[in-house]
């Protein structure tokens, strides 16, 4: 059966298309700092300073939450072993819930370690970075995929190409994230807060697709 006439995977894309559709003017408004954080870091702090635009982004971040978890299933991007026995819904399902695990950790850490002051609205710029760069990823996989598959008709070439697409755009990401933390600490704090804010989330995911 092809994704598309799984009734689960076309209820979900149709109701979060729908969602998206709702929330456009909010996404053209943020669209230029978000594609700004490519380029230049403090785009991030700009899309900080205004409480409705970051609350417009993080709208549309986890509207796009399950979209972006239904792409990782549909390329095999994520896909354990231990879940290979349970049906497709069910699949989708276990996907989504251990690539969203890293939200609340995020959350919770964020919440442990960014400190009052004057440094924090650099850690609050860099603790949102993380949904601007999950908004500009969905569209980058999303796009990326599909081209790729229309021209090689090949679901490995384009597993392949995706996975060194999001390795990448994980890398600026975390180069940006760096960058904000540079503004407010000294290099080995911002190694600190990197190794503690953003890998050990990130672990969850790649450690249980690695081991499980």
């Amino acid at each position: 059966m092809m994704l598309q006439d799984n009734p689960t995977f076309a209820t979900l894309a149709v109701v979060f298309t729908i969602l998206f559709i709702l929330e456009m003017r909010s996404f053209l408004k943020i669209s230029p700092y978000i594609f700004g954080c490519i380029w230049r870091w403090k785009y991030n702090l700009e899309l900080e300073d205004s409480l409705q635009l970051s609350r417009s982004r993080d709208r549309i971040a986890l509207i796009l939450a399950v979209p972006t978890c239904m792409l990782a299933y549909s390329y095999s991007i994520y896909n354990p072993d231990i879940i290979q026995k349970f049906s497709p819904a069910a699949r989708l399902g276990l996907v989504s819930a251990a690539l969203l695990l890293q939200l609340p950790a995020r959350a919770f850490l964020n919440w442990q370690f960014v400190p009052h002051g004057s440094r924090s609205k650099a850690f609050q710029a860099a603790n949102g970075a993380f949904y601007n760069y999950s908004i500009l990823l969905f569209f980058l996989v999303f796009f990326t995929g599909a081209v790729t598959n229309a021209l090689t008709g090949s679901m490995d070439t384009t597993q392949d190409v995706l996975v060194w697409v999001i390795a990448i755009s994980y890398a600026l990401y975390v180069i940006r994230r760096g960058q904000i933390f540079a503004s407010a600490c000294n290099p080995f704090v911002t190694i600190l807060y990197l190794c503690g804010l953003e890998l050990l989330p990130t672990a969850i995911p790649v450690l249980s697709g690695m081991l499980l």
